[in-house]
């Protein structure tokens, strides 16, 4: 791991600026204590390794210390319900509450247009509300499933309802994940849990890995500790998610890319515990344009497409990618708030050391912009698809643009332009290209991954308005 640790990699490369830095440097830049890391080679296992402590005058991490994985449980609950299409038992196109028994999506003009199905939920095309959950306090006794669906005390979320056309745009929902657990639960009879130390856990030798919330005291002497940014720890130490299938799990590096490397053989249509090679190609279909197919985010076309998940949750963030193709990739989890860029540079510096195919961004041109210039962009915008957040504002700050996406975890942030016309930043790895009014001020932006897959929309709020 030492060609990589010594080098990790800006989210966006500018060109003409040839910068590096080693785990310990961004470690102490962002304030994290320590994250694991695992590089998935030729479709298998390669290496894994941990770098920083658990906690701050704590033991070192190691390659199998366990986190939180926050929403790379969406994958999981994904696969879990895609084998009950593999079995007949489900159909991916019939309306999820032919299905439920205990609850029912309930029912609107929108839903009788066009019902909320399984294909919906996954793909986050439902229009289901409620974008996520974060951490609950351990003190508080949790809410149940159907409390979290009804909206009703404990649960601290308003309840799941559709309030968007399902199938018409992509709007990432911790609530209709929460729709799929309920699926699981009433078809199998199983608590969630239980189900995914079944048919996944087991199978896969995932043996650091649970959905039991708060995280059980038989895996607490190899986990690290969630913080915040400014290096405090998290109440309880390690985060409480009682809403399982969109943001429960508790994992290791090496026991996620095993799962991860399961997925593709199944893409492959090779031996695994898992899925047919027909469904997983289904799984690994992007769905009506936007960045994912079922459970999954896939970028990429041939080559260099690629699959993968991020998490984030009170004290922990994380993201994962591994090629469809080229079977390389990696697992990257950071228990500090702040490892969200973190772990960008960490994704690319094992991609420079190991040879990912296509996955690192070629360096971009900074075009400089004058006061006049800017002020074409500044104002807000609403977000009228791709993520749960109200709007975008972009301001001027000494002599530079800055963003911020009201809700979400990120700062406030430069944006630059590049030779293209498009805006970047230097804390992810996306791009926003931008529509202009007839006055010649932005009046849409649209942001893509790669590839032109959309990642979401927004539109100029005239003052006033």
């Amino acid at each position: 791991m030492r060609r990589f640790s010594e080098a990790l990699l800006p989210v966006n490369p500018v060109a003409g600026v040839d910068e590096t830095w080693s785990a310990a440097e961004r470690l102490a830049h962002y304030n994290c204590p320590g994250f694991s890391v695992c590089v998935i080679e030729d479709g298998e296992v390669a290496d894994a390794a941990g770098f920083g402590v658990k906690t701050p005058g704590g033991d070192a991490v190691e390659a199998d210390t366990v986190f939180a994985g926050a929403s790379i449980s969406k994958p999981l609950a994904a696969v879990l319900a895609l084998q009950l299409v593999d079995r007949g038992e489900v159909s991916l196109d019939a309306p999820i509450n032919t299905y439920l028994k205990s609850w029912r999506l309930p029912e609107n003009d929108l839903t009788r247009q066009v019902p909320v199905t399984l294909r919906h939920l996954l793909s986050h095309r439902a229009g289901t509300t409620v974008h996520g959950f974060g951490a609950y306090p351990h003190e508080k006794p949790a809410p149940s499933l159907l409390d979290v669906l009804n909206g009703t005390p404990p649960s601290p979320t308003p309840a799941v309802v559709v309030d968007k056309l399902p199938g018409t745009s992509v709007r990432y929902s911790g609530g209709g994940t929460s729709i799929v657990q309920l699926l699981l639960e009433d078809l199998t009879g199983q608590p969630f849990a239980a189900l995914a130390q079944e048919r996944l856990f087991s199978p896969l030798g995932m043996t650091r890995t649970t959905f039991e919330q708060p995280l059980p005291e038989r895996l607490r002497p190899f986990a690290a500790t969630g913080h915040h940014p400014d290096g405090s720890a998290v109440a309880g130490r390690y985060t409480f998610t009682p809403q399982l299938a969109a943001g429960g799990v508790y994992t290791t590096a090496p026991d996620y890319a095993r799962f991860m490397i399961a997925c593709r053989k199944a893409w492959l249509g090779e031996p695994n515990p898992l899925l047919s090679r027909d469904i997983a190609r289904e799984m690994m279909t992007r769905q009506g344009g936007g960045q994912f197919g079922l459970g999954w985010e896939v970028f990429g076309d041939g080559a260099s497409a690629r699959f993968g998940h991020g998490g984030s949750n009170e004290g922990y963030q994380c993201n994962t990618v591994c090629g469809l193709e080229k079977g390389w990739g990696g697992v990257v989890l950071t228990n500090s708030l702040s490892g969200l860029i973190l772990y960008y540079e960490v994704l690319n510096g094992l991609a420079r050391a190991f040879d990912w195919d296509g996955y690192l961004r070629a360096p971009r041109q900074i075009r400089a912009l004058s006061p006049e210039e800017q002020a074409r962009y500044v104002g807000r915008y609403r977000i009228t698809a791709g993520i749960d957040a109200p709007h975008i504002d972009i301001w001027s700050e000494n002599g530079e643009l800055h963003s911020h996406i009201v809700g979400l975890i990120l700062p406030p942030r430069p944006i630059y332009m590049d030779e293209n016309g498009r805006f970047f930043s230097q804390q992810t790895p996306g791009e926003s290209r931008i529509e202009y009014g007839p006055d010649g001020r932005a009046q849409r932006l649209i942001a893509y991954a790669e590839g032109e897959t959309e990642l979401l929309r927004a539109e100029r709020v005239e003052e006033g308005a």
